[in-house]
């Protein structure tokens, strides 16, 4: 027996709404266990961050006075200069991190001349010791060139136009004890840039994660400046939420303090070595 059932058509409007009345509870349902379930990728930590808006120099006969001119943003930038062979000055600054890849990002303009400043990322307890491991960078004649105590000492890493800014990006990597180096004339250009890639550290690190980012100043004929310091964990670029066209947030105004130690320096011999240290 086929039994044939008829449907009124208030009926079928009805099965219709309801229908259309699950389908956004099914929908919103899902959506809230996708919410539930996602695993969150922890957000990239700045370490230091600075326009150099809030630096005030030691004093006048500091190596790191802050500038007026030239600047890349806002109203200052950091002067970078100190003429003595038998005097190396250093700004150092300690990394709270236990991640073995960071991040460094600056703007750098160079003068024209030879010996200009170095930059140095490294792994010692202590912020003196740079034997410790790490990138150790320096802009010298035209170029940008690292340092390495196996082999070759000096070695070129690309060519750098003088009294012109350019954007500079080294990705660190302790424990393949390499990095990579980006430039261009926007932040924009030199993460788009093919990077120079896998450069030595000057020494195998000590512990795979880096500690202190240290400014060196001595025997400089080229003064150098540095405007928008940018350090964070891992290689990715970070996402700042607006292109800094301002001053970024500045963590360099704080206290300082100077003292006197013996520092290894590029030419193997003992120099007495003035520094600043933050001690945040």
């Amino acid at each position: 027996m086929i039994v044939k059932t008829k449907c009124s058509g208030s009926r079928r409007v009805s099965t219709l709404s309801q229908r259309c009345f699950i389908s956004p509870i099914l929908f919103l349902a899902i959506v809230v266990l996708s919410l539930i379930f996602v695993i969150e990728t922890p957000a990239q930590k700045i370490l230091i961050q600075t326009g150099f808006e809030d630096y005030t120099a030691v004093n006048k006969e500091d190596a790191f006075q802050a500038a007026t001119d030239p600047v890349k943003t806002g109203k200052k930038s950091l002067g970078i200069f100190f003429e003595a062979q038998n005097q190396l000055h250093i700004s150092g600054h300690k990394l709270e991190t236990d991640k073995s890849v960071v991040s460094v990002e600056f703007w750098v303009y160079i003068e024209r001349g030879k010996q200009s400043f170095a930059v140095s990322v490294h792994a010692a307890g202590q912020a003196f010791d740079n034997n410790a491991g790490g990138p150790y960078v320096d802009w010298y004649a035209g170029d940008v060139r690292h340092h390495v105590h196996r082999g070759d000492p000096w070695r070129e890493i690309t060519a750098y136009p003088v009294n012109e800014w350019r954007y500079v990006r080294i990705v660190a990597n302790f424990e393949e004890d390499s990095f990579d180096f980006y430039m261009g004339e926007s932040r924009a250009a030199a993460l788009a840039s093919p990077p120079k890639r896998d450069l030595p550290f000057q020494d195998p690190a000590i512990v795979p994660h880096p500690k202190w980012f240290m400014i060196l100043a001595w025997g400089m004929t080229a003064p150098g400046y540095m405007d928008d310091l940018l350090i964070y964990e891992g290689d990715k670029p970070i996402n700042l939420a607006v292109e800094p066209t301002g001053k970024l947030t500045t963590l360099w105004g704080r206290l300082k303090r100077r003292k006197q130690n013996q520092f290894w320096n590029p030419h193997s011999r003992p120099v007495n070595t003035v520094y600043t240290l933050d001690v945040r």
